[in-house]
């Protein structure tokens, strides 16, 4: 997606977005390996803007970005702007703060690229450095994905998703690990049906 083409159809309409979704407090999130393991599924987001990230139901939707020459240094400008321009909503700051929470490491970075979130020619490593480093100095008085970050973590405390997980990474992660778990239940069953036939 164009940063710069985004940018300018950002600031020439107005957001979708409640008033209780800019809150004063950052809320910090898991990094995207661990939102994973908690259950939470990644999907690329269908929305024209790259702000239009959404969680609903275990699935956070992030629009794609392309990673050029570019991007860097238009992603840099915008923050700067919206830094020195104090009535303009930091958007554009609060992205790179949420993306940069996803992206601890190599491994999340990864994780973005294998579902086609994160597009670019970096190794994971400087893809994770790349985000790192975008918002360096800034001040946020109102954070754009207050909201979101709060039902993330929401969801992250519950149980159940998280033993899914486990479940479906353990023993229906790969064709053999799915095949191994039929035949042990059908094993199971055979023998509780041969034990129900001696008994009676």
């Amino acid at each position: 997606m164009d940063v710069e083409k985004e940018a300018r159809e950002c600031y020439a309409k107005p957001i979708d977005c409640e008033t209780n979704d800019f809150v004063q407090i950052l809320e910090p999130i898991p990094s995207a390996t661990s939102l994973a393991e908690a259950g939470i599924k990644f999907k690329p987001g269908k929305s024209k803007s790259i702000l239009g990230i959404k969680f609903d139901k275990g699935v956070l939707e992030i629009p794609s970005l392309l990673i050029q020459e570019t991007t860097e240094t238009t992603i840099r400008n915008l923050i700067s702007f919206e830094q020195c321009y104090t009535e303009c909503d930091a958007r554009f700051t609060s992205y790179a703060i949420l993306i940069d929470s996803l992206i601890n490491n190599a491994q999340d970075a990864e994780l973005l690229g294998k579902n086609k979130i994160v597009y670019n020619w970096l190794s994971p490593e400087d893809t994770a450095k790349f985000f790192n480093k975008l918002y360096y100095d800034t001040y946020v008085n109102k954070y754009y994905y207050g909201k979101l970050s709060r039902n993330l973590n929401s969801y992250c405390e519950q149980r159940w998703p998280q033993w899914r997980a486990v479940l479906v990474r353990n023993y229906f992660g790969t064709p053999w690990a799915i095949l191994s778990t039929m035949a042990a239940v059908i094993l199971l069953i055979l023998s509780f049906l041969q034990t129900w036939y001696t008994i009676t």
